[in-house]
């Protein structure tokens, strides 16, 4: 079974959970952003871990779908707290509708990803229920570390590789490590693929910084973007690691005095450009997407079906770059 499979699979379970009642304003914003194109490369990376060690993939899909409704709760609040204006194309629910609806709608769908784990069986309920925790309360620090940095002048490149692992690649590592409990594999087994799922996020959120700067118009995003809106980045923070005291001092107040965008942009690019700030970005990407496929070698499953795995991340990176 293809990964556009596992995606008609997820769609066609989401429409049958159908998460529709009264008052309409809270329910209405939840149908939205679900109906909204998605890759859902969560639920689909629990299913692709599962099926290593067990075919009947009907035991894992509630319990995938529970990661794509939390994930997607993060959405809904990361937007109202960055006041974003556009989600994958549409209106943010709170632009389409008000804050508060967002707020509380974000928290339903919070309600009903608990919802999806009601059925899991009895010897993997508890470690299932405890790992979401621990996911969902990281995933919530590095929001606040995010938001935390927006004030700092200069932060280090391992508080920032921290901060994208708690709000980026925990999820994606857990995804992984999902599949594995509820086929019941041991601590060790679930414990690696979480590892391997890090490692790939951190490298997946590399990527993004990176095409933000040297990507095309093609992946749909207004390049430049987050140096426009002074994001710490991975970039920007090699760049004023790099930078001769004259171009950090003109970094600097390019970012305080909030200048004209393009101005600004072009010539942080070029600066990234003269300290090969591109090549240090695509070193670290390529460092830790490395490691991750070698953890997946290590794992106690069939050739066939790590391929499986190896060759819908390399697709991913493919889109991306």
């Amino acid at each position: 079974m293809n990964n556009m499979n596992y995606t008609e699979i997820i769609n066609s379970r989401i429409k049958e959970i159908n998460i529709v009642g009264e008052p309409k304003e809270l329910y209405e914003p939840i149908s939205y952003i679900l109906n909204l194109k998605s890759k859902r490369i969560r639920p689909i990376l629990s299913i692709l871990s599962f099926s290593l060690f067990d075919n009947n993939i009907k035991k894992i899909i509630d319990p995938s779908i529970a990661i794509e409704f939390f994930h997607n709760f993060t959405l809904i609040h990361d937007d109202i707290m960055d006041n974003a204006e556009i989600r994958r194309g549409y209106k943010t629910i709170h632009k389409k509708w008000n804050k508060n609806i967002g707020i509380l709608s974000g928290d339903l769908l919070m309600i009903f990803a608990y919802k999806m784990l009601e059925d899991i069986k009895e010897k993997n309920f508890k470690s299932t229920i405890s790992r979401f925790n621990q996911i969902a309360i990281q995933v919530c620090e590095g929001q606040q570390l995010d938001m935390n940095y927006e004030s700092s002048k200069i932060i280090s490149e391992q508080e920032y590789l921290n901060m994208i692992k708690l709000k980026t690649a925990v999820l994606i590592g857990f995804s992984l490590e999902l599949g594995g409990i509820i086929a019941g594999q041991d601590k060790k087994t679930s414990g690696l693929l979480y590892e391997i799922g890090e490692h790939l996020g951190i490298s997946f959120q590399l990527m993004d910084d990176y095409l933000d700067v040297f990507g095309g118009a093609e992946f749909g995003k207004k390049i430049g973007g987050d140096i426009s809106s002074n994001k710490k980045t991975y970039l920007i923070i090699k760049l004023l690691e790099k930078a001769d005291s004259t171009d950090k001092k003109l970094i600097l107040e390019l970012i305080k005095n909030n200048s004209d965008d393009n101005k600004k942009i072009k010539i942080i690019s070029e600066l990234m450009k003269k300290y090969s700030i591109d090549k240090i970005a695509i070193n670290k990407i390529e460092f830790f997407f490395d490691r991750g496929f070698k953890l997946l070698e290590s794992l106690p499953s069939k050739k066939e079906k790590i391929n499986e795995i190896k060759e819908y991340f390399k697709n991913l990176k493919k889109r991306k770059v």
